[in-house]
């Protein structure tokens, strides 16, 4: 046989095996995640109760209840003399109500709207059996079955890690060094979802005397690393502190914000393109 006729059969056969093995080409499918926040002003926490709050009060810390229906607010306030007292923003209420006045020592939810509070004065465990009731009672216990404050667990390292790499990119100051700014911004707090699938963090700016402003809320997403803004003020750092903020549930974040109680509806969203088939 010659050669050209042996040369012909062999393409024809490679033609005939490349025709039965011609596959559509497989576009690349990368996934896509945006998230959206709405902000709104829950309540004013100017007054609590029949009192108003002075100008030197602050915001020790959020409890929201797992459905956000009910914010627990402990607050300190210098010239009315109190170091921890104890309020509910209640989503049915004009105004928050006044549940302990001062001396709380800690606080947590025991199970649905029944909250626990240990006080410096008595003994045992406080209770709330309804923080939504019309009229609310508090008993003493000492039953152990009230538990007690759930200890704060740790954020996970890659989380935090992520968060300082934003701000550092965001303020343009490689390895957390300032390029052209007499400010340093850094991370100040983290907080994870229950669920661990997203985290908020706080961040504040630094001056060469280590005074802080310009604080700012953000929100994480820990599958894909998409960073959100939440609230920023330019300003002192008491207008939105790093210990007043909470999650309650995945998509609900809960943050104070000079002397409100504000509520981030958090969506997650993501899309992933079609293929298509190219000739």
């Amino acid at each position: 046989m010659k050669i050209s006729s042996i040369l012909s059969i062999g393409l024809y056969m490679a033609g005939v095996t490349a025709c039965g093995d011609r596959r559509e080409p497989e576009t690349s499918r990368v996934s896509t995640t945006a998230l959206t926040v709405h902000v709104t002003q829950r309540a004013s926490l100017q007054v609590i109760g029949t009192d108003t709050l002075s100008d030197s009060a602050r915001i020790l810390r959020l409890l929201p209840e797992e459905d956000g229906d009910g914010v627990i607010v402990l607050f300190a306030d210098s010239i009315r003399r109190v170091l921890a007292g104890l309020a509910i923003v209640d989503r049915k209420m004009e105004r928050p109500q006044l549940l302990w006045p001062d001396s709380v020592t800690g606080v947590w939810w025991t199970s649905p709207h029944k909250l626990a509070f240990t006080t410096t004065t008595g003994r045992g465990i406080r209770l709330v059996v309804d923080v939504h009731a019309a009229t609310l009672k508090i008993a003493d216990t000492a039953d152990p079955g009230a538990g007690s404050p759930p200890v704060t667990m740790a954020v996970d390292s890659s989380v935090a890690k992520r968060a300082r790499a934003y701000i550092d990119s965001l303020y343009f100051q490689p390895a957390g060094t300032a390029q052209s700014s007499a400010l340093t911004y850094s991370v100040t707090r983290v907080i994870s979802s229950p669920d661990g699938s997203m985290a908020a963090f706080h961040s504040a700016a630094r001056d060469a005397s280590g005074r802080f402003s310009n604080p700012a809320w953000f929100v994480l997403d820990r599958s894909s690393g998409v960073v959100a803004s939440l609230d920023r003020v330019t300003g002192p750092l008491m207008e939105l502190p790093a210990e007043a903020g909470e999650w309650s549930g995945t998509t609900l974040f809960f943050y104070v914000k000079g002397k409100a109680l504000w509520e981030a509806e958090i969506q997650r969203a993501v899309s992933r393109p079609q293929a298509t088939n190219e000739e």
